[in-house]
């Protein structure tokens, strides 16, 4: 993925500085209303310039695709690239069938043409199952769980499937509990960069969201997880997992306290303009 080039022709895109403008295509706006989500139009703007210059031997990957709306852009008006979505259908009080239900009509009306492969499960097993993407990562979107530890292995998981270089989007991103994750782990993993950042003004920003950051990986040797990595992934699997799936299965029976208890707890991590970069 040439990324000098996407921070080139980004801003012909918008009618002036991205931070501060809407898209010139007023085509995201659509999209933004018709389907279920929370990506805005200016981050649909980026996820589909980055699939648009995406070479034909490399692949866009998203985890946490909910109902669709992120992936709907990105693959409007893309020909002859490969899209994969990984998605668990847990979280949001997401009901299985329904949700999937609704993500796949959302992809016939808008990603009818596209070559898009849904992998259903966790992101972290998925990823380190040898063959599950066919074709190196040029693009990567995630806006997965919301942890330190989930945005910490959302790039040290997806750096064997990386091309040589990678733009990586990465949600949510003004929350202070991504930018310590990316602290961390760039603190030890060498060819990585931040190279832009689209932070939110107030949550749910109507521009931004809550913040997108772009993030480069250049490969500077072989690519494989560290036993530490790998220990951390294996709990994540195997522990962490089950801790989520009994909150939200919590919530759906109980959403008040829930709902009350989680916004105590993440008040300080995704308070926007309370972390440092």
């Amino acid at each position: 993925m040439d990324t000098a080039r996407f921070f080139a022709e980004l801003p012909s895109h918008f009618a002036g500085d991205p931070q501060e403008h809407d898209p010139i295509d007023s085509g995201w706006d659509v999209i933004a209303k018709d389907v279920s989500g929370f990506t805005s139009p200016n981050e649909l703007a980026v996820l589909n310039l980055a699939a648009r210059l995406l070479p034909a031997e490399e692949c866009y990957l998203e985890v946490g695709t909910f109902k669709g709306r992120s992936l709907c852009g990105a693959v409007r008006d893309v020909s002859g690239r490969k899209f994969y979505a990984m998605e668990n259908f847990m979280e949001f009080g997401m009901a299985g069938e329904l949700a999937r239900a609704e993500l796949l009509d959302n992809l016939g009306r808008y990603a009818a043409d596209a070559d898009v492969e849904l992998l259903e499960g966790d992101c972290f097993r998925l990823m380190a199952t040898p063959g599950v993407v066919d074709r190196p990562v040029g693009v990567y979107f995630y806006d997965g769980e919301h942890t330190q530890l989930s945005h910490y292995l959302a790039l040290a998981v997806a750096e064997p499937l990386l091309a040589d270089e990678t733009l990586v989007l990465v949600d949510d991103a003004s929350w202070p509990v991504v930018q310590r994750a990316h602290r961390l782990f760039l603190k030890s993993h060498p060819g990585w960069s931040i190279e832009a950042t689209w932070d939110a003004r107030e949550a749910d920003d109507p521009r931004w969201a809550n913040g997108l950051h772009a993030l480069v990986f250049r490969r500077t040797a072989p690519s494989r997880l560290s036993r530490r990595d790998e220990a951390l992934r294996r709990y994540q699997v195997s522990v962490q997992d089950r801790v989520n799936a009994v909150a939200w299965k919590a919530a759906g029976v109980m959403p008040g306290v829930v709902k009350s208890g989680a916004r105590l707890l993440l008040s300080r991590s995704r308070a926007i303009g309370g972390g440092q970069r």
